[in-house]
C-alpha cells in the first residue's frame, strides 16, 4: 500500500484556528520591541542628561557664597537661576528645551567658552530658591521626563533635589 505523506484536513483546520491566537499574542511583543523599548531608551537617555546637569548644579551650589536675586540686569526666577561664587556668578537658564550654564563676571556677560548646554526636549525642569530674610540658602530642583504613550503624556523619572549652599 502506497501512502502519500501530508496533512489531513482536520490538522489543517486546527492549525488555521491556532494561528490567529498566536499572532494576537505575538503582536503585543512585536509592538513592545518596535515602540515601547525605543521610547523607554529615549527616556533613560534624557534622564541621564538631567542627572549630569544636576551633578554640575550640585557642584556649583556646594561652592556657592550666595544665591542673588539679580546680577547685570538679569533677575532670578522660574527661567533663570543665579549662583554667586567667589569670583563670578554662575547662571543656569531654561531656554528652548535646553538648560544653559554660563559664567558671568562683574565686567562682562558670558563668553562662548564658558557655556555648557544640556539638551532636554522632553524634560521638565523647575527650580525654587529657598530664602530667609531675603537671602537664598538652598535650591530645590524638580525634574521629570515626559513620554507620550498611546496618545497620552506621562511623567517618568520624576525627582526632587534640595541643595544647600556651601554644603561641602
Amino acid at each position: 500500500m502506497n501512502m502519500r505523506k501530508g496533512f489531513t484536513l482536520v490538522e489543517m483546520i486546527v492549525v488555521m484556528a491556532i494561528i490567529p491566537f498566536a499572532a494576537f499574542a505575538l503582536d503585543r511583543l512585536f509592538y513592545a520591541f518596535l515602540t515601547d523599548i525605543p521610547h523607554s531608551s529615549r527616556v533613560i537617555q534624557e534622564n541621564t542628561t538631567l542627572l549630569n546637569m544636576l551633578s554640575q548644579m550640585r557642584t556649583d551650589i556646594d561652592k556657592a557664597k550666595g544665591l542673588p536675586q539679580s546680577f547685570l540686569g538679569r533677575t532670578a526666577g522660574d527661567e533663570l537661576l543665579l549662583i554667586e561664587q567667589h569670583d563670578d556668578i554662575i547662571c543656569y537658564q531654561l531656554k528652548q528645551e535646553q538648560v544653559l550654564r554660563y559664567v558671568l563676571t562683574d565686567a562682562q556677560d558670558a563668553n562662548g567658552e564658558d557655556i555648557r548646554v544640556w539638551s532636554v526636549p522632553n524634560a521638565v525642569v523647575q527650580w525654587h530658591v529657598w530664602r530667609s530674610n531675603g537671602k537664598g540658602y538652598a535650591v530645590e530642583v524638580s525634574t521629570s521626563v515626559k513620554q507620550k504613550l498611546r496618545k497620552k503624556w506621562q511623567k517618568k523619572m520624576a525627582n526632587s533635589h534640595l541643595y544647600f549652599i556651601g554644603a561641602l
